[in-house]
């Protein structure tokens, strides 16, 4: 059954991580003139996730190329508030903690298992009219056969 995708906005943010740190990953270090670089991010997770999903040749993307399933939204803000992190870890000044680790290598081997086919997603609501997604192909085998045909050309 179609579900409503979701976008994922800034207020949003601190259901993952308190407000303080949000305000500060948007805030902190910014150049004269700079912009909240968050927003950026977020579009830049957006995509990734998308490109994961249409890789996986399973579900039809939304119409809307600012949302995601609403399965991936924890999985969204984890990987918007680390990548805000990254950007002020200076000198080792804002590290991820070993278990921020451990849970970036599970999102991302999530999102592996998605582009791969393994798993799929609900499909949207509002699907885009060109289909997005991208049939599955194997990899190319080399066999005797073919290196035999080859010698013979």
């Amino acid at each position: 059954m179609p579900t409503p995708w979701i976008t994922i906005a800034i207020d949003k943010l601190q259901d993952a991580k308190a407000a303080a740190l949000v305000e500060q990953l948007r805030t902190a270090a910014l150049g004269e003139g700079q912009a909240d670089p968050v927003p950026d991010v977020i579009v830049d997770v957006t995509n990734r996730i998308r490109q994961e999903i249409a890789a996986g040749g399973k579900t039809v993307l939304s119409a809307d190329a600012t949302k995601i399933p609403p399965s991936l939204r924890r999985l969204a803000m984890r990987m918007i508030i680390r990548e805000a992190q990254s950007r002020l870890n200076v000198m080792g000044a804002l590290p991820l903690s070993d278990d921020e680790r451990k849970e970036w290598d599970k999102d991302d081997r999530y999102l592996e298992r998605i582009a791969d086919g393994d798993l799929t997603v609900e499909s949207p609501d509002d699907p885009a009219a060109t289909p997005t997604v991208q049939a599955k192909t194997g990899r190319p085998r080399i066999t005797p056969r073919c290196i035999e045909r080859q010698s013979h050309l």
